[in-house]
């Protein structure tokens, strides 16, 4: 067992505040922006840092839990998570009976495949097992922190700004590691690539061009987060949000993006362009088509002469350009994109192989989302997991227009942005969304739903009590009236 640096600085910190559960959430999104590092290592698995503040959280919350204390928001936020928690159960149950029902039948992709080289015949292994840890500690994390953030003293537009903060932290290590790659400044490796369970890949070129990965293990993973924060921070600034860090970490995480030289990266961004005046249109905001074609317009303004700036500077620089564009467009052609795309292939061949029932959570690895999880958990997951995101969307849409902007609404018009994006970018090179912050972003958007409906019913509760008291009032005034009436007028 050994604890690198980044545990050394955890451990300690969780402990210190473990009576400050809302702090092990913050600290959980600084530490999502670590993924290829390792807060322990038990042989030859790495704990990921966001572990330490989640288990912390939950210890603390449970414990809260099992001497009867309980939130506001609860039956809001079980009946939003129903769909996920089924989906969860079925899983569970897949993982052990679909690799029994269909060993030696059909071949998968394993979770290693280095050592094998291939696939190999359907049997229950342990990865059936370590997935399914990682789901429940995910789902479980979820429903906790959704409850727990329903609390009234709880911040939840801190926690977005902590979200941001974690996009400036990422784009300063892709500044960091650009500046190492090409000048020689020195670069924590061993802090950030700490994690034996990660092939990082932080020594790739296009060209004469260094691909950025920043904390991640390789650059498509970081060109998602950045997509992510990017997007998330266009629409709160043309929804018009005063959050300064936003305004400016829009440039800042787009030039980031671009150091990555990740297609993912690139074709996430160009659908989530495409996808703003379809979000304008479906919020009802007819106004922000206008602020979207001024921030289109003033982007491809700032783009235009910042070439024009890099071109007179250093001309040296447009063959490399010319290479990674040439190289995203023939990305195709490559045979890292042919290899990805037959393993989506024989992974969506599963499908009708199992009769849609799947192979089992744990049981093959596709190269994207969606041939990931239809070869895995089946058409059942597959149709409830829509199901628990249909839910989940119109209930925020719903809440969004019951109050006016505030911190429930600003978490949910950055919220969304942010998911939809991850999960643009898994479905074109990840297989899974395991992360703990992705789970942690849900909860946020889910308490954020629960507390709107608690203001919502409160000031239903308190509108009769204010109209009965005009009521009382006139009817006073009316038995006065009438004792007045009734009395015996005397005339001097």
């Amino acid at each position: 067992m050994t604890i690198p640096l980044v545990g050394i600085i955890l451990f300690p910190l969780c402990l210190l505040l473990w009576m400050r559960p809302i702090w092990m959430l913050h600290i959980l999104l600084l530490a999502g922006v670590l993924p290829a590092s390792a807060a322990l290592i038990l042989g030859g698995l790495g704990v990921q840092p966001a572990m330490v503040p989640a288990m912390a959280f939950m210890s603390f919350v449970l414990l809260q839990w099992i001497m009867g204390v309980h939130y506001p928001g609860e039956r809001t936020v079980m009946a939003l998570c129903l769909p996920f928690i089924l989906v969860v159960g079925w899983t569970l149950l897949a993982s052990i009976i679909m690799p029994r029902l269909f060993m030696n039948q059909v071949m998968v992709w394993p979770q290693k495949s280095d050592s094998v080289g291939g696939r190999v015949l359907l049997a229950p292994n342990f990865g059936n097992i370590s997935q399914d840890m990682y789901l429940v500690i995910n789902a479980v994390f979820l429903v906790i922190a959704a409850r727990f953030m329903t609390r009234t003293d709880v911040r939840l537009d801190r926690l977005y700004r902590t979200f941001l903060l974690s996009g400036w932290c990422v784009v300063g290590i892709c500044m960091w590691q650009f500046a190492h790659r090409v000048a020689g400044i020195p670069f924590p490796d061993t802090f950030f690539y700490s994690n034996p369970g990660w092939a990082v890949l932080n020594t790739q070129m296009a060209g004469p061009v260094p691909r950025i990965n920043a904390s991640f293990s390789e650059p498509a993973a970081c060109a998602a987060f950045l997509s992510e924060i990017l997007f998330s921070s266009v629409w709160i600034v043309l929804q018009g949000y005063s959050v300064a860090s936003a305004k400016w970490l829009v440039p800042a995480s787009a030039m980031a993006l671009v150091c990555t030289t990740s297609t993912t990266g690139f074709i996430t961004v160009a659908v989530e362009i495409c996808l703003l005046p379809v979000a304008a249109l479906a919020t009802g905001a007819m106004k922000l088509l206008g602020n979207i074609s001024r921030m289109i317009a003033v982007g491809i303004a700032l783009l235009g002469i910042g070439v024009l700036v890099l071109v007179t500077v250093a001309p040296q620089v447009v063959p490399a350009a010319q290479f990674v564009f040439q190289s995203t467009a023939e990305k195709k052609d490559s045979q890292s994109y042919q290899d990805r795309s037959q393993v989506d292939r024989d992974s969506m061949s599963l499908v009708a192989e199992t009769y849609g029932l799947g192979v089992g959570w744990g049981s093959n690895r596709a190269s994207s989302l969606l041939p990931g999880l239809l070869s895995t958990i089946g058409l059942v997951g597959v149709m409830g997991l829509m199901v628990f995101d249909w839910k989940l969307l119109r209930a925020a849409m719903g809440a969004r227009k019951r109050v006016s902007p505030g911190p429930e609404r600003l978490v949910i018009e950055g919220v969304i942005p942010a998911l939809v994006a991850r999960l643009i970018a898994a479905s074109l090179s990840s297989p899974t969304v395991g992360f703990l912050d992705f789970y942690l972003l849900i909860a946020m958007l889910i308490a954020a739903i629960a507390r709107i409906d608690l203001l919502c019913m409160a000031a239903r509760a308190s509108r009769p009590a204010q109209l009965a008291l005009p009521d009382m009032y006139a009817q006073v005034a009316r038995g006065h009236a009438m004792t007045e009436t009734d009395r015996p007028q005397i005339h001097a």
